[in-house]
C-alpha cells in the first residue's frame, strides 16, 4: 500500500500538467482542405463521384434541399441503395461525426454550396451544433428514406 502511495505522489506532477496549446503556427483546415482531404477520393475533383458508388455531387438534390439533411448525412453517414438519374450508387458515405467539428462542418458544407449550389445559404456552426444534438442518440449510416427529400 505504501509502494502504491509512493508512485502517485511521484508521478502526481506529471498526472496534474496542464494540456498544452496548440502551436501558434497551426491553422485550421479551410472548408476546401476538408474536402480535398476526405471528400475527394470517392465524389471527385469535379464532384462527379464513382458510377454505381459514389452519387455525384453537381446538380444533387442534397445541395438544394434543407440544409439539416446534408448536415445529417455528413455527421452520421449513409448507406444503401441511392438512385440518380436511373443509376443506384451502393457505396457507404462515412460518418464524419468524431472526427471534425461543428466548424469544421459548416465550413466543408459552405465549401460545397459555393461549388455547386452558388448562392445558397451559409451554414452556421450554430446549425451544426442543434443538429448534431438532434441526431445525438440516432445511429450512424442513414438510409435514403431516413432523409426529407428523396430523389
Amino acid at each position: 500500500m505504501q509502494r502504491r502511495l509512493l508512485l502517485l505522489l511521484a508521478f502526481a506532477p506529471f498526472a496534474c500538467k496542464p494540456v498544452a496549446e496548440p502551436s501558434p503556427d497551426f491553422v485550421p483546415l479551410s472548408g476546401r482542405q476538408i474536402y480535398l482531404a476526405r471528400c475527394i477520393a470517392c465524389h471527385q475533383a469535379d464532384g462527379s463521384g464513382i458510377p454505381t458508388i459514389c452519387p455525384p455531387l453537381d446538380n444533387s438534390p442534397r445541395l438544394t434541399g434543407p440544409p439539416e439533411d446534408l448536415i445529417r448525412i455528413l455527421l452520421l453517414g449513409m448507406k444503401g441503395g441511392i438512385v440518380r438519374h436511373d443509376l443506384t450508387y451502393r457505396g457507404i458515405m462515412p460518418s464524419w461525426k468524431f472526427d471534425l467539428s461543428d466548424g469544421q462542418l459548416a465550413d466543408a458544407i459552405n465549401d460545397l454550396y459555393a461549388r455547386w449550389n452558388p448562392g445558397a445559404p451559409m451554414v452556421t456552426e450554430e446549425m451544426v451544433r442543434r443538429t448534431r444534438d438532434e441526431t445525438s442518440a440516432q445511429k450512424l449510416f442513414l438510409h435514403e428514406k431516413e432523409l426529407r427529400l428523396a430523389e
